[in-house]
């Protein structure tokens, strides 16, 4: 109908004149806000925005946002009030939704000189009571138009001609023509009229068999008849089964009669000698019976439609199975029992139904026999319900091209003998649900093109191990049971028609572990009311979003989702029994975290690229670091950490050899970051590196990383971090949180091989910020000009600010101007060893806010050990006198600038300086009384030492 009103204004010359702008907007088949935005933007021919959408969608999926919820984007809302704002324009919005929407947030101005007309009626006359509102300053006025009789019929086929050629439109596929798609729905609506007013005993089971109707009658032709069909299913509308409607309708079209003339439905509380026999032209046929006990069939029901009928179903009926009354329909394609019974001894295998598509039983107990399988060499679906597993288990391995098989709530058994391997290598749906007794699945061959797998409420399961499904996309496992209803697309059902409690008596589900390793197709997983799961493995699969949440797992202690590269969603605030998480989401992942991972000291252990993953899992994260648990961060593309820290052996010389590799980060267990670092004598300890119990890295390949502070968990989490090692990255600029961050429990950082990162910490403020920091080293950062922006303000922070540092490493920071300003007095440092920072002038500058005592100097009371080499602008260690009585070593190379070395004291052994000579001659000295003399170090001049020669023209 809308579709009609869109040619009729659109295309009218008159509606032009009055209207700059006439768009048209169909969101009939609803999906959420955004979308609606998106088709508005479009019409507007808006292109220039649609990445705006693309990169919203992107970052709600690792907010975990469900697709109903995404709302408007302001920014493009914006853009649409002012491409409308000045235009007389008219909106035609067909909204298929139902709740009400205020178009003003999609950016429709809500006073201006356009006007809104709208529907919200479905396809094929689907009309929507509810009462909803398009704008919160709009008024409704209902349009009615009224048609006489004599033009009504000619009126709803133009309109029906119109749905049909807008559903073509939709599927755009070859092989299908207007006549079909009408054919299409007059099947559902014509057996609908033709049920008693206020039936509710008969069950055409539409979500199910619509399509399997379509073909099995022949409406779609042999060529793509299924393909046709899913499209089909996808698009068109349910009727609500309200028969006085359906009858209504359908007097309208008795011009179509020719192509319903064949479709019957009866349903009766009379006796089988009132059934009239079913007629020669019946090629659909549906009997059910209302009455308590089923009602005999004679067995000569079906003699006249014997060449004809193709699709049929029984309700309620008792016939004898070896001899049915429909055994003379050789045509059969489709064929539905429901609570039939046998009036026969036992049944015999003369029931033969070669062209048989689909197969229907239901709480009948019909054996297929091994005589019939084996002719049945056409049927696609299979499906059983109530019915005893030992009459059609040996099917599994005989019917080789079934595609869907449903075989569901059977009481009996199923243990791992009784239960034979899957061969049909077509399969694409296995639903087990509601087999409460089933303790073992089959077994799949690894040809199989299994897409979904069910097993609702199947109670006995202790143990699922999925092997050769490489093709699964969907599974479930519900534990309060399964749905009521099948659907005919493979996929899993929407939560909405889920059970919303468990069913009684309640079962409980017993399954421990469950792996779905490898099944790299896999996206749509539903877990629910699984109490003693304690394992589950979905490594490898495509699973996006996964909330533990929603899965009600209480006891669940591992869990693996190693080389999930479209996972974008985690979020497990419980349970707390879980123990072992290990989550990879690169494309190139470790091997180390995969398999049972016995020796794998982590108890949490999480890789990605994109920084936003972040905003899901750090909860978790936070909540395994508060209960004592082992957590490793790795944010780069690196299979393992690639990193190499500089090391100067024996002396730094003006090359970049002695890289070294590290080991890898994973496992915790034997981590080495380096190789021993000799200075001189002077020796780092590679295990000074050994990652701590909660470590973060964020290497290479990393991106986004600035997003991770827009969540402010991740500022709490940093709290918790005890070692961090950055490098390899080419686009930080800050180390994140780049805000307030407070590094309670640090104890290592080493940065390295980072060109566009400028400065490392913003400040440090907070009473416990870098209170346990041992270790901090740097190297290749071509434009960092400080480590620390800022020192400490607080006098409570003075007391605990980098009070534990020992070692500070620097290499080939070309433009560091400063490593930290100095308000406070650093008591544990021993060692500071920097190189090639050319631009350094001081290492420690005084604070802008220090106090009154720090200005006559400070002491650093146990460095024993400084190497200084090639800072061609260093003028001083401190801006302040520097006091360091325990002072060893000094060593000096290419630092022309130097004119200070700390005091020493004057009693003991003296330091050892190693420098060149004409650097000793230029430093300037306060004096033996103050233990800042010549005298007071013990000098050792570079055996290489060249005294600079002069400069020489060389021209003549």
């Amino acid at each position: 109908m809308d579709r009609l009103l869109k040619s009729t204004i659109c295309d009218d010359y008159g509606m032009r004149k009055h209207f700059s702008i006439i768009f048209y907007v169909d969101c009939s088949l609803w999906k959420n806000r955004r979308t609606m935005q998106k088709a508005i933007a479009e019409e507007l021919n808006l292109h220039h925005v649609m990445h705006i959408f693309d990169k919203q969608d992107e970052e709600d999926d690792f907010r975990g946002v469900d697709e109903i919820s995404r709302d408007e984007i302001s920014s493009i809302g914006s853009l649409i009030h002012e491409t409308l704002r000045n235009e007389r324009f008219l909106m035609l919005f067909h909204y298929g939704g139902v709740e009400a929407i205020d178009l003003v947030e999609c950016g429709i101005p809500p006073f201006s000189k356009g006007k809104l007309l709208w529907t919200n009626c479905g396809r094929f006359f689907q009309f929507n009571q509810t009462k909803v509102k398009m704008m919160p300053t709009s008024s409704n006025m209902e349009i009615s138009h009224w048609v006489s009789p004599i033009h009504a019929n000619a009126y709803l086929q133009s309109i029906l001609h119109e749905e049909a050629v807008g559903i073509i439109g939709d599927i755009s596929m070859d092989g299908i023509d207007l006549e079909t798609v009408l054919d299409c729905f007059m099947y559902q609506l014509f057996l609908t009229s033709q049920l008693p007013e206020n039936s509710t005993g008969v069950d055409y089971g539409w979500a199910t068999h619509i399509c399997n109707y379509w073909v099995c009658d022949g409406i779609l032709g042999a060529e793509k008849a299924w393909e046709i069909g899913d499209a089909l299913y996808r698009v068109m509308p349910w009727l609500d089964n309200s028969v006085k409607k359906a009858r209504i309708l359908s007097s309208y079209f008795n011009g179509r009669k020719k192509s319903y003339e064949g479709w019957y439905s009866l349903t009766c509380k009379k006796r089988e000698d009132d059934i009239p026999s079913v007629p020669h032209s019946a090629s659909s046929y549906f009997l059910t019976f209302e009455r308590a006990n089923p009602v005999y069939v004679r067995s000569d029901l079906f003699q006249l439609a014997n060449n004809n009928l193709r699709v049929l179903k029984l309700c309620n009926c008792t016939f004898d199975f070896s001899y049915p009354p429909f055994q003379c329909c050789h045509n059969l394609r489709f064929l539905w029992l429901d609570h039939c019974a046998n009036t026969g001894e036992k049944q015999s295998g003369k029931t033969i139904f070669p062209n048989l598509l689909v197969f229907d039983i239901r709480f009948t107990q019909f054996v297929l026999l091994p005589q019939m399988i084996d002719l049945m060499t056409n049927l696609r679906e299979l499906n059983t319900k109530g019915v005893s597993w030992n009459t059609m288990s040996h099917a599994l391995k005989r019917l080789l091209n079934l595609h869907k098989l449903r075989v569901t709530e059977s009481l009996d058994v199923v243990t791992r003998d009784s239960c034979s391997s899957i061969d049909m290598v077509n399969l694409e749906l296995l639903d087990f649900s509601g087999n409460t007794c089933m303790e073992s699945l089959p077994t799949f061959q690894s040809s199989t093109r299994l897409k979904m797998l069910v097993i609702d409420g199947c109670s006995s399961l202790e143990q699922l191990a999925l092997e050769g499904a490489p093709l699964l996309e969907s599974f479930s496992f519900d534990g309060y049971g399964p749905t009521e209803n099948w659907t005919h697309s493979i996929n899993l059902p929407q939560k909405k028609v889920r059970l919303e409690s468990p069913i009684a008596p309640v079962e409980i589900i017993k399954v421990t572990k469950i792996s779905l390793h490898g099944c790299e197709r896999l996206r749509n997983i539903f877990m629910r009311a699984l109490p003693n799961l304690e394992e589950l493995d979905l490594s490898g699969t495509a699973i996006k979003i996964l909330d533990l949440r929603e899965m009600a797992v209480p006891k669940l202690k591992k869990l693996f989702l190693m080389g999930c590269e479209k996972l974008r969603h985690l979020f497990w605030m419980g349970p707390p029994s879980l123990e072992i998480l290990h989550v990879d989401t690169r494309k190139t992942r470790s091997t180390v975290c995969n398999g049972e991972q016995g020796s794998f000291g982590s108890e949490v252990c999480i890789a990605f690229t994109d920084g936003r993953f972040i905003w899901s899992a750090v909860k978790g994260l936070i909540g395994c670091a508060n209960r004592g648990s082992k957590v490793y961060l790795l944010i780069s593309c690196m299979s393992h950490s690639q990193a190499k820290i500089t090391g100067c052996v024996k002396e730094i010389g003006s090359s970049q050899n002695g890289w070294v590799l590290t080991s890898p980060l994973l496992p915790y267990d034997n981590i080495a970051l380096t190789e021993d670092v000799t200075v001189s004598s002077l020796v780092w300890n590679h295990r000074q590196l050994q990652t701590m119990d909660v470590h973060m890295e964020i290497g290479e390949g990393s991106y986004n990383i600035e997003s991770m502070q827009e969540y402010t968990y991740f500022v709490s989490f940093v709290r918790h971090v005890q070692s961090l090692h950055i490098h390899d990255n080419s686009s930080i600029t800050s180390i994140p949180p780049t805000g307030v961050a407070h590094w309670d429990k640090l104890e290592w950082c080493h940065v390295e091989r980072c060109p566009k990162l400028h400065h490392l910490f913003p400040c440090g403020n907070g009473p416990f910020n870098f209170q346990h920091i041992r270790i901090f080293s740097a190297s290749g950062l071509p434009v960092a000009y400080c480590i620390w922006v800022r020192g400490i303000n607080s006098t409570w922070g003075r007391i605990c600010f980098l009070q534990k540092l020992q070692h500070i490493y620097l290499y080939n920071c070309p433009n560091l101007v400063f490593v930290l300003p100095i308000s406070f007095t650093l008591p544990n440092l021993e060692t500071l060893q920097i190189a090639y920072c050319t631009n350094l002038r001081h290492v420690f500058p005084l604070d802008d806010k220090y106090p009154k005592e720090i200005s006559s100097g400070v002491s650093f009371t146990k460095l024993k050990h400084i190497k200084l080499n090639h800072l061609h602008n260093l003028e001083k260690i401190c801006e302040v006198r520097l006091n360091a009585p325990a002072l060893q070593t000094i060593g000096i190379r290419e630092c022309q600038g130097l004119r200070r070395l700390p005091a020493v004291a004057r009693q003991g052994p003296k330091p050892v300086v190693d420098c060149e000579e004409d650097c000793w001659n230029k430093l300037e000295w306060d004096g033996l009384s103050s233990g800042h003399h010549p005298s007071l170090f013990e000098t050792r001049h570079s055996a290489y030492y060249k005294k600079p020669a002069a400069r020489v023209s060389v021209l003549r």
